[in-house]
């Protein structure tokens, strides 16, 4: 006689998941992984410690969470599927583990009000939280951009996202792939691709490739510029164009911050430095764009 399958076994997930009606969605980014050392590695890779505070968001069917929870780690997961809510509830009772029903954007340029509530710290967490997922892909980059640049309480990310998104986010500037999440990351801290994971390590797989990709804050850097966000969006929607026409009602060619930087009007958005946007969003002083 065999022994039952493991509560958290790819088998017994999935049965459990199809007896609750559960039926994956590929516009909600429903991507499973199930090896434990492949989820003991990421976890390994975000540098996270017992007691960190991690945001989860999208954590399906809660296989990094319960490494996560394994790790003795506080644990907010973010999660939008009402069947998997329910799942989630069933199998973590820890008093460590907090599940938000949900979705973690208010708008596609905002954040939740739960989750920005619920990461603040009470009476004695520890300040500061990790953003580790598996994250969706359609919401992975609004969502890092916007976490980077609102909370300066976010220590690191260990996130699984498409692997373009992840050569976008490390990407150099003159590249076609660098951009504004580039440019936030860059300023910020150090980011770098930790490993590929293929398709087939899904359930089910995906249609992409993915990478786990990894972000340090460097707390020794000067705070980002009030306006540099708004500044570089605005300039990234035009980036086939010089940034002297992009800018022309807000900065003349003869404005003494083109000689001072050493730049060009000609230049394009994609090939200025994260330094040099840093300086041109001061240069404005917060004005928009």
């Amino acid at each position: 006689m065999t022994d039952s399958p493991s509560l958290f076994s790819r088998q017994r997930v999935l049965e459990d998941l199809r007896a609750l009606g559960f039926r994956f969605q590929e516009k909600r980014g429903q991507n499973f992984l199930f090896d434990s050392n492949l989820l003991e590695a990421l976890v390994r890779d975000s540098g996270i410690e017992a007691g960190d505070r991690v945001l989860e968001v999208g954590p399906g069917a809660g296989t990094l969470t319960r490494v996560l929870l394994e790790l003795e780690c506080q644990v907010t997961s973010v999660e939008i599927d009402p069947l998997l809510c329910q799942y989630l509830r069933e199998r973590f009772d820890q008093p460590q583990f907090r599940l938000i029903e949900g979705d973690v954007l208010e708008t596609k340029n905002r954040l939740s009000r739960r989750v920005l509530a619920d990461l603040d710290p009470s009476e004695g967490q520890r300040k500061g939280f990790h953003l580790v997922s598996n994250l969706p892909y359609s919401i992975a980059g609004p969502l890092v951009a916007m976490l980077v640049a609102e909370r300066e309480d976010l220590q690191s990310i260990g996130v699984l996202v498409q692997r373009e998104m992840a050569q976008r986010w490390v990407a150099s500037a003159g590249s076609r792939e660098f951009g504004t999440t580039s440019v936030l990351l860059a300023l910020t801290g150090i980011g770098k691709i930790s490993r590929s994971v293929p398709a087939a390590a899904f359930v089910p797989a995906p249609r992409v490739e993915s990478s786990f990709f990894t972000w340090t804050r460097d707390c020794d850097r000067a705070p980002l510029p009030a306006g540099l966000v708004k500044l570089v969006r605005h300039c990234f929607q035009f980036r086939r164009k010089t940034l002297g026409k992009i800018l022309r009602q807000q900065l003349s060619p003869e404005d003494s911050w083109w000689h001072q930087e050493g730049v060009e009007t000609s230049i394009r958005p994609d090939q200025m430095t994260p330094n040099q946007w840093a300086s041109l969003a001061l240069r404005f002083d917060s004005e928009s764009v």
